[in-house]
């Protein structure tokens, strides 16, 4: 089940679209409440106008819309979702978008093994987590990248880490636990940029990082000039993401942030499966 995750600043936020036919209602219902006891967002509803086949167009974009504006998609399978052309048509649909996270209940399990079929879930939630390491200097450009990740649904480290600073052994106890925690039930994200360079305790912190079982699903993030070759533990890496440093607040700067999370999160569970 879920896993107690004492560093974090609190439960997941995600959005999950809840696809289920009407008659898994009842039992859907617990889903729900699962996803919301531990902080996500969780979307099911009946819609009495889907019977109104003149209204049938207007309501599938209103479907759509809330599916695109939603990063995490549930299927609730079951024979009754299996015959409802409208969960169908959901599932077919998510599928034709980049960068979603989807994942599907088996509710005939559901009925006499909770806990089995809500397994599913527990991977997505201990996956929603994240660990930033960068430089204090850089903390304004963290932020908000923080921030737009944290109303994502991402959980973050509680204390946003400060790598100039002058640590103790508790300290670096701490961090070193919070690490281990992020690679093995999230994704770390690495800052890079000139200040790095000289300092010593982004240096620790990034060998803390490279010394976990999960070290190759690090997201190297390069903020300014500096060159992937000056790092040379991350040059190789498939999951850079390289930012203009005039247009950190662009919208298309932070998404390229948040697929690259969905993308390791994807690559992880396929290497588990």
């Amino acid at each position: 089940m879920v896993k107690i995750m004492k560093h974090w600043e609190k439960k997941a936020n995600g959005w999950v679209f809840l696809s289920h036919s009407s008659k898994d209602y009842e039992s859907v219902k617990l889903v729900r409440n699962y996803l919301e006891d531990n902080g996500f967002s969780a979307l099911m509803f009946y819609l009495k106008c889907l019977e109104d086949k003149d209204k049938e167009d207007f309501v599938q974009n209103i479907i759509k819309w809330e599916i695109e504006s939603r990063n995490i998609f549930v299927l609730c399978n079951s024979e009754g979702a299996k015959s409802s052309d409208w969960v169908m048509k959901e599932f077919e649909y998510v599928k034709t978008l980049e960068n979603k996270i989807i994942k599907e209940i088996d509710m005939e399990t559901f009925k006499y093994k909770k806990a089995t079929a809500l397994s599913v879930l527990d991977t997505l939630i201990n996956n929603a987590t994240l660990y930033f390491i960068y430089h204090s200097d850089n903390k304004e450009i963290v932020i908000k990248i923080y921030d737009f990740l944290n109303i994502k649904g991402f959980k973050i480290l509680k204390n946003y880490s400060n790598t100039t600073s002058n640590t103790n052994n508790k300290k670096s106890e701490n961090f070193a636990s919070a690490i281990e925690e992020a690679s093995e039930q999230g994704t770390i994200l690495i800052f890079l940029s000139k200040k790095v360079l000289d300092s010593k305790w982004f240096w620790t912190e990034k060998e803390i990082a490279l010394d976990t079982n999960n070290k190759n699903f690090i997201i190297p993030i390069v903020l300014d000039d500096v060159e992937i070759d000056e790092f040379s533990a991350f040059k190789n890496s498939e999951y850079i993401v390289t930012l203009n440093s005039y247009s950190y607040e662009q919208e298309d700067n932070l998404i390229k942030i948040e697929n690259m999370i969905n993308k390791v999160v994807r690559d992880k569970k396929r290497l588990a499966e």
